[in-house]
């Protein structure tokens, strides 16, 4: 008698299932359940957790440094381009770009201005491991003022499919390199939903809408700090290839540390895959 065990992942109910597989002497297959599983419910649950105490500590901090905040609002234009090499595997590269229009900081200058902020170019790797799950490895290098950046990415990624929503947990640990100054290190963990407009799924030529909340923990020479970051997109899907996106981003700083930031983007977003 032949008895072996599997994993079998299944979508509908995002679960994880081990079964007993037996062949008896005569050929005939048996299978029976042994247990169910979710093995990132625990995970999610303690980031839903986070988010709502970064949202706590962002009130407290708000209303205690009304005087102290700095603001800079502006333009943030990306473009996505992904390359499926494989059944499997995809490249990814991104450009992102960021122009100030306005800075409380500033006295030098007008508001508005036209000032570049910052440039990022990615290129990421991307492994589906199964419907829904998938890791990436990817490089970073930004250009800005003072010293450029470089930085190493690591990333899963989980899919969810509730009704007609589609949720997505997107884990990452990064480290950037900047000369002359001390390593970065962060984790980040972003949830988002997208959600059709058009109906219970998003065909071509359809709009939806994209939510998503990202909480950044940050450690630098001996320091820790928290971000985090608040989007709400209006997308439209072109075809199974091509979509745009336009958003409105929202990203705050300085929690821990002195110098509490708020930043306010205008996001347009270009997506492609070939």
């Amino acid at each position: 008698m032949l008895t072996r065990y599997e994993i079998v992942y299944q979508g509908k109910n995002e679960l994880w299932e081990l079964w007993e597989a037996v062949f008896d002497d005569s050929g005939k297959f048996i299978s029976k359940l042994k247990v169910q599983i979710r093995p990132v419910d625990n995970l999610i649950f303690l980031m839903r957790r986070l988010i709502f105490l970064i949202a706590l500590l962002f009130i407290i901090k708000t209303s205690a440094a009304q005087d102290k905040q700095i603001f800079f609002t502006g333009i943030f234009p990306e473009i996505s381009l992904t390359k499926k090499i494989s059944q499997r595997n995809k490249l990814n590269f991104k450009v992102e770009n960021q122009e100030v229009i306005f800075d409380n900081r500033d006295t030098e200058f007008e508001n508005p201005q036209f000032t570049h902020y910052r440039t990022d170019l990615m290129l990421f790797f991307d492994r589906s491991l199964r419907p829904g799950v998938s890791v990436a490895l990817g490089v970073f290098h930004r250009f800005q003022d003072n010293e450029d950046g470089n930085r190493i990415i690591q990333q899963l990624a989980l899919l969810q499919r509730l009704r007609n929503l589609r949720i997505n947990h997107r884990f990452r640990t990064d480290q950037t390199f900047t000369r002359n100054d001390d390593i970065e290190l962060r984790f980040r963990y972003r949830f988002s939903v997208e959600i059709p407009l058009e109906g219970d799924e998003v065909d071509p030529t359809e709009f939806y809408l994209v939510i998503s909340e990202e909480p950044i923990f940050s450690g630098k020479g001996g320091e820790f700090e928290i971000e985090n970051r608040t989007a709400i997109a209006l997308g439209k899907l072109f075809n199974s290839n091509e979509k745009l996106e336009w958003a409105v981003d929202y990203r705050t700083d300085g929690f821990i540390q002195e110098g509490f930031r708020t930043r306010l983007w205008a996001k347009i977003s270009y997506y492609y895959n070939f």
